[in-house]
């Protein structure tokens, strides 16, 4: 019981004290580690030749886990981002059916190995319409301006053959992120939402997560993402979506 007084005082202290940057300006970094779900699918049509595949269905390609990063700068209501997200998924097995894949079958009973390489570049700018602070908390709604670059490589390769096609895309995108935070930011909940469609191509992403700041300056977060894209250019197909939890930390000043 003569711990308990001194329990509180700790409590109170770690809310007196910012668990982020002061209201003005914040700088920092977090990393993630991203356990997404993966669904894919390629269409190519090449010289008249159409094929169409199921990454998972057709070519046993199977989930993997990610480490994904962001460097942001907030002065006032203006925010900037900057961010990078590499995934890789391959898989092997026999095929049940022919498949074709840019202008070049494999057949039947092959056993063909198929590699899945998708690199996000994000750079992001987001001004916050509304900022209020009411004593410990603070509520943030801002909008979102996003440019996403693309680069990805799709790869089926067998005994015989190898076939590879690659697809790259800068995606502008609108949206919007709001937050609130509690007890000087030592608890916090936000929240991204950015996309854009056009000529059949769109890509949606959402980010929401929870932070806990332990100490000054220094949080430990739990979140959800998804990303959904597909992308149609020249000869080539390609609708991805990756959905699925994350954890990560983040350290700011």
């Amino acid at each position: 019981m003569r711990r308990f007084p001194v329990f509180l005082a700790v409590l109170f202290l770690m809310a007196a004290v910012p668990a982020h940057a002061a209201p003005g300006f914040e700088v920092g970094a977090r990393g993630m580690y991203w356990f997404p779900d993966l669904t894919a699918a390629v269409k190519t049509t090449v010289g008249g030749v159409t094929g169409e595949f199921d990454a998972k269905n057709d070519l046993g390609v199977g989930d993997e886990n990610f480490p994904s990063g962001e460097a942001f700068l907030r002065v006032g209501r203006v925010h900037f981002r900057v961010g990078y997200t590499p995934v890789s998924f391959d898989g092997t097995k026999q095929v049940t059916q022919n498949i074709t894949f840019n202008g070049q079958t494999f057949t039947a009973g092959a056993n063909v190995i198929t590699s899945l390489d998708l690199k996000m570049a994000d750079a992001e700018f987001q001004f916050d319409i509304v900022r209020p602070d009411v004593a410990v908390a603070n509520f943030n709604l801002g909008a979102i301006l996003k440019v996403k670059y693309v680069d990805g490589e799709v790869e089926l390769r067998s005994s015989t053959q190898t076939e590879k096609k690659d697809f790259k895309a800068p995606v502008p995108m609108l949206g919007l992120g709001a937050g609130a935070g509690f007890l000087k930011n030592m608890v916090r909940a936000d929240a991204r939402v950015t996309g854009m469609t056009y000529s059949g191509n769109h890509l949606f992403e959402g980010d929401a997560f929870l932070s806990f700041s332990p100490v000054p300056f220094f949080s430990v977060q739990g979140g959800y993402r998804i990303i959904d894209l597909k992308i149609d250019e020249d000869d080539i197909v390609a609708k991805l979506k990756l959905k699925g939890p994350y954890v990560g930390a983040q350290l700011s000043f």
